[in-house]
């Protein structure tokens, strides 16, 4: 098997000391990666547990694995959910993606005013491949924890159960230094990034109402993908 240790798979179809790959995985596995009975692979289930197993029945639709040992991958701290207001669905994707390979523990959809065309209206749809783009960024950084993926939801609704101070990415904000962020060690995080067009006054007078940190996370205007990757990649690299 090519390169066996710096590989993970993933799989949820855990029965006793067994685990199941799916169709997908398990053809890569097979197809590609060449694997063979009595093999060694690493399988997690994408909530913090890494499997060492044995395969021990392979088909290109079904793999199944014995567990023999379980290690437990503690999170990435601090703990850092993600709102952002949706931008186009490729550049959407591409947060997902990104964020889940940085160690992102929650990512929030938001609906804003400033937001584009609602492709997220067939959301479960949508939803699925998200799923895959971020099990696929898991699998390759090896870090064993999928980001949870909220349904798309307004900033008046969420913005009360956020950590506080809430930290918003604006133009307008002051430079972010690692001095900001000490107070924050050992807890968790809550990052804004706006749409593309930016954050309404309506939005503003909703985060008016509450603590806020507003930072400016480059001396030129971003992308909305651009900046959410860049502002926890800031976040998380000062811890």
């Amino acid at each position: 098997m090519r390169n066996s240790e710096h590989n993970l798979f993933y799989g949820n179809d855990i029965d006793g000391n067994t685990i199941r790959l799916d169709a997908g995985e398990s053809s890569h596995a097979v197809s590609v990666l060449r694997i063979r009975k009595d093999q060694r692979l690493q399988v997690t289930d994408g909530s913090g547990a890494i499997y060492d197993c044995r395969c021990v029945d392979i088909t290109r639709q079904s793999v199944l694995c014995e567990i023999i040992g379980k290690s437990i991958i503690p999170r990435i701290a601090p703990e850092l959910t993600l709102l952002v207001g949706i931008p186009d669905k490729e550049r959407f994707e591409t947060i997902v993606e990104h964020a889940a390979a940085l160690g992102v523990s929650r990512i929030v959809p938001l609906v804003m005013d400033h937001c584009r065309k609602p492709w997220w209206e067939s959301w479960e749809k949508q939803r699925r491949r998200f799923a895959t783009k971020m099990v696929a960024s898991m699998k390759q950084c090896l870090y064993p924890h999928i980001p949870q993926l909220d349904a798309p939801t307004s900033l008046g609704s969420v913005v009360d159960t956020c950590e506080k101070p809430l930290i918003v990415a604006d133009q307008g904000g002051k430079a972010l230094r690692d001095a900001d962020l000490t107070p924050f060690r050992n807890k968790k995080i809550c990052c804004l990034v706006g749409p593309p067009g930016g954050i309404s006054e309506n939005e503003l007078k909703i985060l008016d109402s509450h603590e806020t940190l507003t930072v400016k996370i480059a001396p030129t205007r971003l992308r909305t993908e651009l900046a959410a990757i860049l502002l926890c990649s800031r976040v998380m690299g000062a811890f």
